[in-house]
């Protein structure tokens, strides 16, 4: 190797250092923004699935349109593109269990993972929805793009269920319950 394709070598791992500091500062600031927490449940019978999510956004009022964010390549979007429908469970502040469960990776797989979660059948009649949630939104799947390391899938509210209730909040990695005055 020459001299100066060892410096360039050099200044591509010292790039790559900058990169990766910058991307763990971003990650530090990104999360002092408080979020609510959702459960996204999609499926039907034992094909069923439920996973937490923070990034949950409302995007238009006409139509209503939501987003959410979902790893590429998992379970849930399979789901949710195949089937074209999916629920949105804002989860309550009382619900931090259940928002570690479906979080964790090692929870039983389909039907088995709402084993011990009290829910009823969605607006079509089989996508789960979470009961003590402060909402659910039954949405329809309209299309998904992989953005950097994760999928956005963009949905159409079809329907809202509205109940009394705080939110649980996510913040610095932590739940924390809604106090509201």
């Amino acid at each position: 190797m020459n001299e100066n394709q060892e410096l360039e070598r050099e200044r591509a791992v010292v790039e790559a250092r900058i990169r990766t500091a910058e991307a763990e500062r971003t990650w530090s600031a990104v999360r002092k923004f408080a979020t609510g927490v959702a459960v996204v449940t999609a499926g039907a019978d034992e094909a069923v699935h439920g996973t937490t999510v923070s990034a949950f956004t409302f995007i238009s009022w006409n139509p209503a349109l939501i987003s959410i964010c979902l790893c590429p390549g998992g379970k849930l979007l399979h789901l949710v593109a195949e089937r074209g429908s999916f629920a949105v469970n804002v989860l309550a502040s009382g619900q931090a269990e259940l928002a570690r469960q479906f979080a964790d990776p090692r929870r039983r797989p389909g039907l088995g993972q709402f084993e011990s979660v009290p829910w009823i059948p969605g607006g079509d009649g089989k996508v789960p929805l979470l009961l003590g949630a402060v909402c659910w939104l039954d949405c329809r799947y309209l299309r998904h793009e992989t953005v950097g390391d994760h999928d956005v899938v963009l949905a159409e509210v079809a329907s809202v269920t509205e109940s009394e209730g705080a939110p649980l909040l996510y913040f610095g990695g932590k739940l924390y319950p809604a106090v509201i005055r």
